[in-house]
């Protein structure tokens, strides 16, 4: 799964529906002046916090922090709505790591709909993919593959937004490697790996699974060539190698040259890269389309403006874009993305044949 692994962003204008914010993620100001009004000041201490009908909250072009008045039209419109939100993402790392990288995520989108969020992390794709076909997750991020096994298997979603590394982008991509240590002398290509003990991330997972499936085959090397692993993780993947237990291990291109060293897990001098795939598309935000179509738009339009560093910062979620986590990993944000950007994922399950593609 990337998610550098693919994929598009804007700034602008999220719709807030303060009103209806939980008092446990946005507190009532106890003692609010009772001449309160809409355009007065507020501090960046009180951002976010509500008075009544009125939140704190900071525009951009202003550059003040105001007490801001729900939308009436916002307010109005809620025929339907579940009671609360999910997000979801394949995992990457361990749980506890991503639900914290995820927290700002779950934040301002709780803000924007006015609705409880929280988010889940699955031990494995299939779980997540699985929750989602069930209606039990509202929004997912999907690695490319598991997005189009969720399609595949009836989840009433749509791809509205994929990964990108910076602002400027138009899209984005990433790469799947295979490390070993530098020690092993015997495995410095692909086609050393006959022989084997190989580790994979998940058998949904694109960087992880697809794309060097789809090396090995290329290369002559079939599944009976080799001792497979699934790690369950692209760090898993990676830290298996390190201690012996596999000779060589997929990975995503982000998690080995920048997260799994930046958490001190990791010298990436220990390791060599001995495999790259082609270019994979960025990983989509995928949210359901079964609920209404007034949350649809209102979930696609944060996601879309607000959901980046220049934002977070700008709200005062973050200090600084450099130390700023949108995500698991060091994606800037979203752009615009949609289902067919995910065809040449199907082109390589029919390249490969994989039972895993069904």
């Amino acid at each position: 799964m990337k998610h550098t692994s693919f994929i598009t962003r804007k700034a602008g204008r999220v719709l807030a529906i303060a009103a209806f914010v939980c008092a446990a993620t946005a507190p009532v100001l106890a003692n609010a002046a009772p001449s309160l009004k809409a355009g007065d000041a507020c501090s960046k201490t009180q951002l976010n916090k509500t008075s009544g009908t009125l939140t704190c909250k900071y525009n951009s072009k202003t550059k003040k922090f105001t007490w801001t008045a729900a939308a009436a039209s916002a307010t109005a419109s809620r025929k339907g709505w579940p009671s609360k939100l999910v997000v979801a993402a394949v995992p990457s790392e361990n749980a506890a790591t991503m639900t914290l990288r995820y927290q700002n995520f779950v934040k301002v989108l709780e803000q924007a709909t006015g609705l409880p969020t929280t988010f889940i992390s699955a031990t494995d794709y299939a779980g997540v993919i699985e929750a989602q076909v069930a209606g039990r997750a509202d929004v997912v991020f999907y690695g490319p593959f598991s997005y189009v096994l969720a399609m595949a298997r009836g989840a009433k979603i749509e791809a509205v937004a994929s990964s990108v590394a910076n602002s400027t982008a138009a899209f984005g991509f990433y790469l799947s490697y295979a490390v070993a240590l530098k020690s092993n002398t015997s495995i410095n290509s692909i086609k050393d790996f006959k022989g084997k003990k190989v580790c994979f991330v998940d058998a949904a997972s694109t960087s992880g699974f697809l794309y060097p499936t789809a090396g090995l085959l290329a290369n002559g090397i079939q599944a009976t060539d080799y001792t497979s692993v699934l790690a369950g993780g692209h760090d898993k993947s990676v830290l298996a190698v390190q201690a012996g237990t596999c000779d060589v291990g997929f990975v995503y291109d982000d998690m080995f040259d920048k997260l799994l060293p930046e958490r001190g897990l990791i010298k990436t001098s220990d390791f060599k890269v001995v495999w790259k795939s082609g270019e994979i598309p960025n990983s989509p935000m995928a949210v359901r389309k079964d609920i209404p179509k007034d949350l649809f738009e209102i979930i696609k339009k944060t996601i879309l403006e607000k959901m980046n560093k220049t934002e977070f910062v700008k709200m005062g979620l973050c200090a600084n874009e450099t130390d700023c986590r949108v995500i698991e990993d060091n994606t800037w944000g979203f752009k615009p993305t949609s289902d067919a950007t995910y065809d040449p994922i199907r082109q390589v399950c029919e390249a490969t044949k994989s039972s895993r593609c069904r």
